[in-house]
């Protein structure tokens, strides 16, 4: 038997895949509207995520220790963060959650995320125009994790997990605008 160099035509065709990019959160226009965030998207993502916040606030303070280790090893300078650091990150990853989950977009909230929340979480300490570049890190990476908490069991129609995921991008890209809006301010 010899082997035919014409291609066989049940052989499948194989599609090329154009590589997309990752979609990063994009800053809300500041001041928002009234009912920016949907009252029944907000109720399912606290529904959906509320018992896994002790789960997501171990999870955040693991990534901000491994970052602080990173780069702590690049500047050649290893340092264990000290418990006082420790709890106090807890504490502020624990109030951030919880003001997430809930879909808390007031003036308050926003300003305790830009200047105590995420700078204490990213370890920038009291120097708020350095806090953007480590913040948008740690909104991903919340992003992420709710979003599994979202959508952790099928479901026949996933309509209520995309409005909690709608509340919950629309809550977090409010949170980014009142980082980067420090931000800017501080730098002048």
């Amino acid at each position: 038997m010899t082997k035919s160099t014409v291609p066989d035509a049940n052989v499948a065709i194989t599609a090329v895949r154009e590589p997309r990019p990752f979609l990063f959160l994009e800053p809300a226009p500041l001041p928002l509207r009234k009912n920016a965030i949907d009252a029944v998207g907000a109720a399912h993502l606290h529904a959906a995520a509320e018992g896994w916040v002790p789960m997501l606030v171990r999870s955040l303070i693991d990534f901000t220790i491994e970052r602080h280790n990173r780069l702590a090893l690049l500047r050649g300078i290893p340092q264990p963060i000290q418990l006082s650091v420790l709890n106090r990150r807890r504490r502020a990853a624990r109030s951030w959650l919880l003001a997430v989950i809930a879909g808390k977009v007031d003036a308050a909230t926003r300003h305790a995320v830009a200047t105590q929340w995420l700078p204490l979480l990213a370890g920038t300490g009291p120097e708020l125009r350095l806090v953007a570049p480590p913040a948008r890190v740690l909104i991903e990476f919340v992003r992420g994790a709710i979003t599994a908490c979202i959508f952790d069991l099928p479901a026949a129609n996933l309509l209520p997990e995309a409005k909690a995921l709608h509340a919950l991008e629309t809550t977090l890209s409010v949170h980014l605008a009142a980082v980067l809006q420090t931000a800017r301010t501080a730098k002048k």
